[in-house]
Formats: structure tokens, sequence, C-alpha cells
């Protein structure tokens, strides 16, 4: 038996505009997919006008524990 082959999934970021909502603790967040030419897709998540490169390290940020931004945010 050799090695599993595993397909390994690309997430992209939402088309630039785009608004996103998360909740956490019963509190709604806001934020929006921004152009950021400094990231190699093109795009940031722009919350607080902090960017952050992911979805992920946008939700982390909010929550402060590790936390998959692709079902925290709803888009």
């Amino acid at each position: 038996m050799g090695r599993r082959n595993r397909r390994r999934i690309v997430r992209v970021l939402p088309p630039v505009g785009t608004k996103l909502t998360g909740g956490f603790k019963g509190i709604t967040y806001n934020s929006k997919i921004v152009e950021d030419k400094s990231n190699a897709s093109g795009k940031a998540v722009l919350y607080l006008g902090q960017k952050y490169r992911t979805l992920t390290a946008a939700a982390v940020a909010i929550t402060k524990q590790p936390t998959n931004g692709w079902r925290f945010w709803k888009f």
C-alpha cells in the first residue's frame, strides 16, 4: 500500500467588495474584502482598519482563539 493521494483544497478569498458578517459571544462583527497589492491574491479582509491576509486570520483576531475563518464568516 502506498501513500494516499490527497487533493489539496485551494481556498480563494471572495471577490473584492464582498461584505462579511460573523458572530461571537452574541456580538455581530462586520468586515469586507478589499484590494491589497501586498498580498499574493491581491485581496485582503478589512476589519477595523486592519488588513488580514485570510478569513481565518481576521476571525482569530476577533475570537483570540483558534478559529476556522471559513466557518466564522458568512457572506
